[in-house]
């Protein structure tokens, strides 16, 4: 069942027993849709072993859930994570009251900035929520993410390191040619090979681009990455590809770009500055089919998280911090600058607390190869803040429904969980 009123929010209530627990599961920085909630994803499978009732919020200016009917800057003030938590407290006692669940036991699941959501949930409002899980969740905000570049190409090293030096080659050599006019053309012509993919070429925003390209599949498999991350993208990258005729490892980028891009419904790579701007620019909130402008928002005004270049431990160049928070000003105006952002990013780990996590009755689940766990809980804490760190593993990993393909890992840490919660809820 889906409900639409101010916030969008879904509904299964097939696996629920009277007296049983209510799973709230808060999604993040993109829409909710009927699949999570009615899928075979893990939290499911926790609700149909507990006999669990299943709800989905979607978060405010994303997807459906717009209170203003804008994403203008004036309407974009109303975004934030503390506002989220009072919608998240105000929808959890709203529903209470209204279907008789005051009385049971509430748990909350999120994951990246939904898990945040939860586990701040939990610490913020132990009084309406029993217990939270928060997969692959970023407790500290950051300005400068530099550590991400980093620990994906230690990752990426540490599984294949030929695979690493390819990546290094044609990243290189791509940064080379794109800072000459005269080569601009032969580079659109060997990304649009497969007649897809269309670059307009230009400084940083092309090496952005590639770097974001090189990365996603390594890290978020399923999904759009499903069949283009670790072996696949290396093969793809290091030889030949179908019937095509063995090329060096720069021009194959273009073939995982093409798979990257046609699976997300993007027809073309539009790689320009200006080109960025104006799509983040938009006001709109459904004319772009994305959730960029509202993310970069919150970007911009409490987290940070910008994956800059700024650090030697890796061969990728050409995104220093001041490109981001040039970004933020020339989208949101200049009031949206470097300390103002260091200022609320600070505050938000005041307010928060940052790696200083308070409370009980919260799991913290993290993949080695999420580069998102540096930002996250990866040890116990306590006996009821305990963390499963999973070797190997990506970004909310845990909360994918299970695959013939999952490590032995994988599986225990989804059942270590279930474990864990089972307890608590006896």
């Amino acid at each position: 069942r889906i409900f639409l009123l101010s916030q969008r929010y879904f509904i299964n209530d097939i696996f629920y027993k009277p007296g049983g627990p209510v799973f709230l599961f808060i999604k993040g920085e993109n829409a909710a849709s009927r699949q999570m909630v009615t899928g075979n994803n893990t939290w499911t499978t926790y609700a149909e072993r507990l006999g669990a009732l299943c709800l989905l919020l979607e978060h405010r200016f994303y997807g459906h859930s717009q209170p203003t009917g804008d994403l203008s800057t004036a309407s974009l003030r109303y975004l934030n994570s503390r506002q989220a938590l009072a919608d998240i407290v105000n929808f959890r006692t709203q529903i209470a009251k209204t279907m008789g669940l005051t009385k049971n036991k509430w748990v909350i699941f999120g994951g990246s900035y939904g898990g945040s959501l939860a586990v701040w949930s939990r610490i913020k409002r132990p009084d309406l929520f029993f217990a939270a899980v928060g997969s692959s969740a970023p407790m500290l905000a950051k300005v400068n993410f530099y550590e991400y570049l980093e620990i994906f190409y230690r990752t990426l090293t540490t599984y294949n390191i030929e695979c690493a030096r390819a990546v290094e080659k044609a990243f290189t050599l791509i940064v080379a040619l794109v800072k000459i006019p005269e080569y601009y053309s032969m580079l659109a012509d060997d990304f649009m090979a497969l007649g897809t993919i269309v670059i307009i070429c230009c400084s940083p925003a092309l090496l952005f681009a590639i770097t974001i390209i090189l990365c996603v599949p390594i890290i978020y498999r399923a999904k759009f990455a499903q069949d283009v991350f670790y072996h696949h993208f290396c093969r793809i990258l290091l030889g030949c590809w179908g019937n095509r005729d063995c090329r060096a490892p720069e021009l194959n980028v273009n073939v995982i770009m093409e798979k990257c891009f046609f699976s997300l419904g993007q027809p073309c790579l539009k790689a320009s500055v200006e080109n960025i701007v104006l799509i983040i620019r938009e006001a709109e909130p459904h004319s772009t089919g994305t959730s960029s402008r509202q993310w970069f928002y919150q970007c911009c005004t409490e987290f940070g998280f910008f994956q800059t270049t700024d650090s030697n431990n890796h061969p990728f160049s050409g995104l220093p911090l001041r490109y981001y928070v040039k970004r933020c000003s020339d989208v949101f105006g200049t009031g949206f600058n470097y300390d103002s952002l260091t200022w609320r990013v600070k505050a938000n780990n005041i307010y928060y607390g940052g790696f200083n996590v308070n409370g009980s009755k919260i799991i913290f689940s993290n993949g080695s190869n999420d580069p998102w766990h540096f930002l996250g809980i990866t040890k116990d804490i306590s006996r009821d803040l305990p963390a499963v760190f999973m070797k190997g593993e990506i970004h909310c990993a845990d909360m994918y429904k299970q695959m013939d393909t999952d490590s032995h890992e994988l599986i225990q840490a989804r059942e270590k969980i279930f474990q864990i919660l089972q307890k608590w809820l006896k």
